[in-house]
């Protein structure tokens, strides 16, 4: 669980959420410590743990920009479940840029 550890959720609302990263995070030590960016695979993990699922596969994962943690950077997810075991992610900065997208089997 990523919660508490490397973000804080500040709303949430039905199918999006926006989290507030926490650039203190030992994570942020140990991925590219002068310039720290958010893994990919922990942008995944935060969807996930957002919309309640476990991962079965993923169809398509684009990352578009980099998440940088910055001084308390919020991240908006959006999600929508096009089917009970299909889960499309987009995530974006708070000015509506896009960060990444997932096509998800759940």
């Amino acid at each position: 669980m990523l919660e508490g550890l490397l973000y804080t959720v500040v709303s949430r609302e039905e199918g999006c959420a926006t989290v507030r990263l926490l650039p203190e995070s030992p994570i942020y030590k140990a991925h590219f410590p002068e310039y720290p960016i958010t893994p990919g695979v922990t942008l995944l993990q935060i969807a996930l743990e957002l919309t309640g699922k476990k991962l079965s596969g993923a169809k398509e994962i684009k990352f578009v920009a980099p998440v940088l943690p910055g001084d308390g950077t919020e991240v908006r997810f959006e999600w929508e479940f096009r089917d009970a075991s299909s889960l499309n992610v987009s995530i974006l900065s708070t000015d509506g840029a896009q960060y990444a997208r997932m096509s998800l089997s759940v």
